[in-house]
């Protein structure tokens, strides 16, 4: 049975289930092709639950841990509403191709309209055609803004 739930921080099966879908990512090519450091793994849960506006879903297939949805509670100053980014959206490889992205999608959506969230928002890598198709199906898609996305490194 394939369903969605809210990730528990304080839950050790959630902690770790969540550690191993975003290593899976991490390893993948869409992902950068290395796996987390480990102390990356090592700080991610507590830094995440310093992180007030995080909001998290896990994919499960049974009791597996097979995705996960990591987002964060932004603001709109000219909507004057809340926004939900999807920081990370990740299925494990073996259960890819069986609508668990979808669900993610639409759990996140729903948490969003329940928040009174006036978008959601994602990044996506330009050559990840299949990420890019499945979110256009779920209605996603590029602004018309002359607005691009900017980083400043700092570590």
């Amino acid at each position: 049975m394939k369903q969605i739930i809210r990730a528990d921080l304080q839950n050790a099966i959630h902690q770790q289930g969540l550690i191993a879908c975003l290593d899976a990512y991490a390893r993948d090519p869409m992902g950068g092709g290395e796996p987390l450091a480990e102390d990356a793994k090592l700080r991610l849960i507590n830094g995440l639950l310093r992180q007030p506006a995080n909001v998290n879903f896990l994919a499960q297939h049974g009791t597996d841990i097979v995705g996960a949805a990591v987002c964060f509670m932004g603001y709109s100053t000219f909507r004057a509403r809340p926004r939900l980014n999807i920081h990370d959206l990740c299925v494990l490889p073996t259960h890819r191709g069986q609508g668990l992205g979808r669900l993610l999608l639409q759990s996140v959506a729903d948490y969003a309209r329940e928040q009174d969230c006036c978008a959601v928002s994602l990044e996506v890598r330009t050559d990840n055609r299949t990420a890019q198709t499945l979110y256009r199906s779920q209605g996603f898609g590029h602004l018309d803004s002359p607005m691009e996305f900017w980083v400043k490194p700092l570590c």
